[in-house]
């Protein structure tokens, strides 16, 4: 064996050891953190930058598929490349130091914005990497938590963090902790998090909230004015004291012509009332609503029957503050076949799938007839950047007619347009803000009876083994039950696709089982189950999963 070769990661300059294994096997070795997922040279998790340097792609077995990840001249793959010489890589969107869960904050100052609402100003030893509409969680001493909206952009404000804290008779924090907190005094908090963030688009934007639903809505109003983007706020009140930042939006409506905003008192009227009463081509705007749940739910219906689009309507996936859920989630994985990262939290991974759902149907929203597949995957992983996926974990799978039969691994007709009457599987890897995401669903074009069959069955078949699994099925007994269903409704499971792990990126550090093979009741937030259903005679075939979420978090 010959000597090592030593590969310096950019910009950070640490180094790791490689000899003749694969780099990502030597960089693995090393402790240090690395993006990998298939191993196959499909997903493209491991891809970095080669800045100088010698390598060899590995030697594959003959009957071996050759990697499929695209890539550009000064790219390579980890899972494929060993070493030949030095080497100087970068990998693109990744840290090595893996920003902690937990941090201790302290307190800046506080002060009060009116008879009820206090703004709580902290400070983190290293800034937060905070994106507009994320929330934290107070980690209090007796294990309860309390989750605040930042209301500000840290990276704009020095790193500071600020909160719009509404002080409720009785509260354990607000109440009880929130008064007595001095200048320097010490909190633990636990994020960023939330999917409730800004998508990177240039439409016009609306924006409702309700009380202090507005400290996590001003971030976002913050963005589209520092963008110079048409944006309306519609605010809910009680009394006129709750719009206790009038003096901010008067002064921000002076001086920026395109944002308008519009108290409402409840007792006169309803936020989506005053707002479908307005000027707004609700086929075309971006919609972002924070604050009670009654309201959220009032403005969606009425938002989406006005013509907004679904994935457009962005709200806040919002974890109620109480006992800390994922302490009692955590303790009951099985600590070898659920193993987990120490970045793993329920609220991170319920953001990652509300983003992935979102990004799925702004994926479909832009399939178009005559699309080739080629066309439309290079659309998909378009769409996932914009909206923030920093990697997929694994390829971003489009199929399109025939293909629908067939299974990842199999491959597919690149070159397969889209028809006026068709069928269509999506199915996405992404992961964001460290959070894997895992999301697929089948869509029909035109009205071909067996296509809408298809889909009616795949569903109906996964809702079925999801309700089982409720009931204690393990693995195993899953995805028998899925066959047996699909069988009832004439039907074939595609049992290669079999379910898989998930957690904070990457899962693949602790396992590949499949939840097929899984002879446990598998835990909620670590398993995705997947159904791929097939037509016994004709080629058409339908694909959906989603993420095992238990009844309360579903």
């Amino acid at each position: 064996m010959h000597a090592g070769h030593v590969i310096q990661l950019s910009p950070s300059g640490k180094t790791f050891q490689a000899t003749d294994e694969l780099l990502l096997d030597a960089m693995l070795a090393s402790g240090l953190a690395v993006p990998f997922s298939c191993r196959r040279g499909a997903c493209g998790s491991c891809k970095v930058k080669v800045v100088s340097g010698q390598y060899r792609d590995k030697l594959l077995a003959q009957d071996a598929p050759a990697p499929c990840y695209p890539l550009a001249p000064d790219e390579m793959l980890l899972c494929q490349s060993h070493a030949c010489s030095d080497m100087r890589l970068e990998i693109p969107g990744w840290s090595l130091d893996t920003p902690p869960l937990e941090v201790t904050a302290q307190v800046v100052s506080q002060r009060a914005l009116s008879s009820d609402i206090v703004e709580l100003v902290l400070r983190t030893p290293q800034p937060l990497e905070v994106r507009a509409g994320q929330y934290v969680r107070f980690r209090l001493d007796n294990g309860d938590s309390r989750c605040f909206s930042v209301s500000n952009l840290p990276a704009l404000d020095h790193g500071e963090l600020v909160f719009h804290i509404r002080q409720v008779k009785g509260g354990l924090f607000s109440a009880g902790i929130l008064p007595g907190l001095q200048a320097g005094d010490a909190l633990q908090l636990e994020g960023p998090l939330g999917a409730c963030t800004w998508q990177h688009d240039q439409r016009p934007v609306v924006l409702f909230a309700t009380g202090t639903g507005y400290a996590g809505i001003k971030p976002m109003l913050l963005t589209a004015l520092a963008r110079d983007a048409e944006v309306t706020l519609y605010w809910a009140g009680s009394t006129p004291e709750d719009f206790y930042d009038r003096e901010f939006l008067e002064q921000a409506s002076r001086e920026h012509p395109r944002f308008r905003w519009h108290p409402v008192l409840s007792a006169e009227a309803r936020v989506h009332h005053v707002a479908l009463a307005q000027a707004h081509d609700w086929a075309d705007v971006q919609v972002y609503a924070c604050g009670n749940g009654t309201m959220i739910s009032q403005v969606r219906e009425h938002c989406l029957k006005a013509g907004v689009q679904a994935h457009r309507f962005v709200a806040e996936a919002f974890v109620a503050s109480g006992a800390l859920a994922p302490v009692a989630l955590l303790a009951a994985l099985d600590p070898i076949l659920e193993k987990v990262g120490p970045r793993y939290s329920l609220d991170g991974m319920l953001a990652a799938r509300e983003q992935s759902v979102r990004a799925l149907a702004a994926i479909a929203s832009q399939l178009k007839v005559g699309m080739t597949t080629a066309q439309a995957l290079e659309m998909a992983n378009e769409q996932l950047q914009a909206m923030g996926a920093s990697h997929t974990w694994h390829p971003t799978y489009i199929r399109f007619g025939d293909d629908t039969v067939r299974t990842p691994r199999q491959g597919i007709d690149p070159e397969r347009r889209l028809r006026a009457t068709d069928i269509a599987v999506v199915d996405l890897g992404p992961v964001w803000d460290g959070y894997e995401g895992d999301y697929g669903d089948t869509f029909v074009f035109g009205e071909h009876p067996l296509h809408q069959a298809c889909v009616k069955a795949l569903h109906e078949v996964f809702d079925e083994t999801r309700n089982a699994w409720h009931r204690g099925l393990t693995g195993r007994e899953l995805y028998d039950f899925a066959e047996h269903s699909a069988i009832a409704k004439g039907w074939r499971l595609e049992r290669n696709l079999a379910g898989h792990r998930i957690a904070d990126f990457p899962h693949a550090l602790f396992g590949q089982d499949k939840l097929a093979e899984l002879a446990i009741v598998p835990s909620e937030m670590v398993w995705v189950l997947e159904i791929q259903l097939c037509h016994p005679t004709e080629a058409v075939g339908g694909f959906f999963e989603d993420i095992l979420i238990g009844e309360n978090g579903s």
